[in-house]
């Protein structure tokens, strides 16, 4: 079963303890970055505010982040570091479509494992607000998960149908509450539905 494979990993918030003690201060700054940029977006959210939250003069906020984008990074380069890595181990293509669904479960699992980022990421849906260096860093990621889901033999429809999963399992990794609309229905039951559609179309 997928949710078995994926360990019920969810992202149903943003963690403010390591263990049963205190984050240190940096930890504190992206963790309190990251709520406001849930309530107020991105560019909405002025160091002034983050500060103002935290109970910190901007001159403290500078002492660990040079700016707003530093911050960004800090939430979001763990993960995209780790999936650096992924894509770096992994062949230049799949031969056979049962070594490209553990890879696509990995790469899954992996996003999911950093919920504080895949938050910010979720923010308004789509990404087009991020740096440009953050955004064609993604987009490199994304572009690389599709190559690898085309087989050697596949038809031209085969590879089409190939992106349009890939947006989908995309969507279902990133995505918060408001896209959940089914009453009484988690979001790991969901994405546990839509990754057995997504898997039984790659094999069809």
């Amino acid at each position: 079963m997928i949710g078995t494979e994926l360990n019920g990993i969810g992202i149903s918030g943003v963690s403010t303890k390591r263990g049963t003690g205190s984050l240190d201060t940096r930890e504190k700054i992206l963790n309190v970055s990251v709520e406001l940029f849930m309530e107020n977006g991105y560019p909405g959210t002025p160091l002034s505010l983050i500060a103002s939250k935290l109970g910190f003069s901007k001159a403290a906020l500078y002492y660990h982040f040079k700016n707003k984008d530093d911050i960004l990074n800090g939430i979001l380069n763990p993960l995209l570091d780790r999936i650096d890595a992924l894509l770096e181990e992994a062949p230049q293509r799949f031969t056979d479509a049962e070594s490209r669904w553990k890879f696509l479960v990995t790469y899954s699992d992996l996003m999911l494992s950093d919920p504080r980022a895949v938050s910010v990421l979720a923010i308004g849906g789509s990404q087009v607000w991020l740096p440009e260096s953050i955004y064609n860093r993604i987009e490199r990621h994304r572009v690389r998960t599709i190559e690898l889901t085309m087989l050697p033999g596949m038809s031209d429809e085969e590879k089409v149908r190939s992106i349009l999963l890939m947006d989908m399992m995309h969507r279902e990794t990133v995505f918060d509450k408001r896209r959940f609309v089914i009453d009484g229905m988690t979001p790991e039951r969901r994405r546990e539905i839509v990754y057995s559609f997504i898997k039984k179309s790659f094999e069809d």
